[in-house]
């Protein structure tokens, strides 16, 4: 009995280990094409960025402090929403943006012409950095789930998988020697059926 709950439970951790190295093998493969794309969006986004920020260290030295933080409080109010989706058990973050609210009118002459084209510029690059801040956390999210199913994928394939072998091992091993003791003792009651 204990021969076949052993066998059973081999077959399982087979079965187990096969269909988690499968999961390993396809976010492996998932991780390297959302990496691609972060790293893409990034070296896109990254000169984009740093003219902008360029561009508003200019306008706030060339407006006054207080106009500027008026400005920038009559502005439309971003409100980032967001939901999940699940790539291979991995819940991926999905953020949405939203614009709200009305910018108010402002005299053109309050601030420097750079800062209107910085906080245009910045508006328009808002999505795309919310879309990279949502890979940002999908490679983190799917780094931690790799490193957690590889663990698992080595705990079968080096401890549970071997030491299950070892133990069906030893069972055959006593099995077939009761049955050589058996035989013996068969052939020893043979012997003496014979002599009488």
């Amino acid at each position: 009995m204990q021969l076949l709950r052993l066998k059973s439970r081999l077959a399982l951790a087979y079965r187990g280990h096969k269909l988690l190295k499968d999961k390993l093998d396809g976010l492996v493969q998932r991780f390297f094409g959302v990496k691609k794309e972060y790293l893409d969006l990034f070296n896109k986004l990254e000169p984009e960025l740093t003219r902008i920020f360029t561009q508003s260290v200019l306008s706030s030295a060339l407006s006054h402090p207080q106009v500027i933080e008026n400005l920038a409080q009559s502005s439309k109010t971003a409100i980032v929403s967001a939901s999940a989706k699940n790539i291979m058990g991995v819940k991926i973050p999905e953020y949405t943006l939203k614009f709200e609210g009305e910018e108010a009118k402002s005299s053109r002459l309050l601030a420097s012409s750079e800062f209107f084209q910085s906080r245009k510029a910045f508006s328009e690059l808002l999505p795309e950095l919310i879309k990279m801040a949502a890979l940002s956390r999908a490679l983190q999210l799917m780094a931690r789930e790799i490193i957690e199913t590889r663990r698992r994928v080595n705990a079968l394939e080096y401890v549970l998988i071997p030491e299950l072998e070892r133990n069906l091992r030893m069972i055959r091993m006593k099995l077939a020697e009761l049955e050589r003791g058996a035989q013996v003792t068969l052939l020893k009651i043979k012997d003496i059926v014979r002599a009488h």
